[in-house]
């Protein structure tokens, strides 16, 4: 019996125009009446998931959310953090170093939520724009080495991403977490943080059998989730690594999906 459902956002939860479709929101709010835990799991700070958990009434003390693509689990009511990991300020200034040699842009989340970059960019842009938040100008290299961060980013058009993905100093890939959470977000968190390992923290806490939960995504940093829970679904949308390793393909993110698979497993059963 499925009891912890993790859903990702972009491509999965949202149509192409950032919507939430009637019948995305009503088969949500027939899982949380059959005790079912929705659990929204995003690369976004919490200032841009909330207006998301307030539209489908994911707002109370029993309600949670993964975050920063799994540096942090929250109670959503009252905000206490069930799990964190950080990186240091000096990996941060280490991958700045990384991208300036491979030319493609950069930010970083600091542990308070600030975003920082060295330069206005439009790849920033759109991080700050989607999250409602400011980004700061900020000397990367000024960054202390004992400074904690959530995540560092490379953010760029998709052909030079991918090029950096073919190209990157191995050592990053073993070193940290690296996820391709979007066409142009390249993300860099501690080595013990995806959505996968955030889910597993989140069953352990609510003292769910991993057996129990379900994962719905369509991108690379949802494969750890997807691979990890019981019930593994992708997006028909989904990135074609994705498709691989999945337990189920729902519909596209464009034909209610996200229903379509509750239905299927958990209100129709």
């Amino acid at each position: 019996m499925i009891k912890i459902v993790t859903i990702d956002l972009d491509g999965t939860l949202f149509d192409n125009v950032k919507n939430i479709s009637k019948q995305n929101i009503e088969a949500i709010k027939k899982c949380k009446e059959l005790g079912v835990k929705i659990v929204i799991a995003t690369g976004r700070p919490i200032s841009g998931v909330m207006p998301v958990l307030k539209r489908l009434g994911l707002t109370t003390t029993d309600d949670y959310c993964i975050i920063y693509n799994g540096s942090k689990v929250l109670n959503v009511g009252t905000k206490e953090e069930i799990f964190s990991t950080t990186i240091t300020g000096k990996t941060v200034k280490e991958l700045y170093d990384e991208s300036l040699r491979l030319n493609v842009n950069f930010h970083a989340f600091r542990k308070n939520e600030e975003l920082i970059t060295p330069k206005h960019n439009p790849y920033t842009d759109v991080e700050a724009t989607i999250n409602g938040i400011d980004d700061i100008l900020f000397d990367i290299k000024n960054v202390k080495d004992d400074d904690e961060f959530l995540k560092a980013m490379m953010v760029d058009d998709k052909d030079n991403l991918d090029m950096v993905e073919k190209n990157i100093n191995p050592i990053y890939n073993e070193k940290y977490s690296m996820v391709r959470s979007a066409k142009i977000f390249l993300e860099f968190l501690n080595k013990e943080t995806d959505k996968g390992k955030a889910l597993e923290q989140l069953a352990k806490y609510l003292d769910v059998n991993m057996k129990d939960t379900m994962a719905i995504g369509d991108a690379g940093n949802d494969i750890s989730m997807i691979k990890r829970a019981g019930l593994g679904v992708a997006m028909k949308n989904s990135f074609k690594e994705v498709l691989d390793i999945c337990d189920f393909v729902t519909l596209s993110n464009e034909e209610s999906g996200v229903a379509y698979a509750l239905h299927k497993f958990i209100i129709d059963k």
